[in-house]
């Protein structure tokens, strides 16, 4: 979804019509960008903490793959 982004002063009767017209009767939240900013990079930490315990668990349960030193430096210098 494309975020669009405007200064206070930018703020006008057609702006708010124009939400009005896009999101009808729902709800909507309007933030200072630097708030949007923390929860955003929030968001993604969460969901890269999710996959990185994904991802140990996946070894944890023998499902990673597995190379010795030899193996390891053959692949170094392909």
């Amino acid at each position: 979804m494309p975020h669009n982004h405007l200064k206070v002063d930018e703020l006008d009767a057609g702006v708010i019509q124009n939400l009005k017209n896009t999101f009808h009767q729902r709800e909507v939240v309007i933030l200072p960008k630097d708030t949007y900013d923390e929860w955003e990079k929030a968001r993604h930490n969460a969901a890269f903490t999710a996959e990185l315990q994904r991802r140990i668990t996946a070894i944890d349960e023998g499902k990673g793959i597995v190379k010795t030193m030899a193996e390891l430096r053959v692949m170094e210098h392909e």
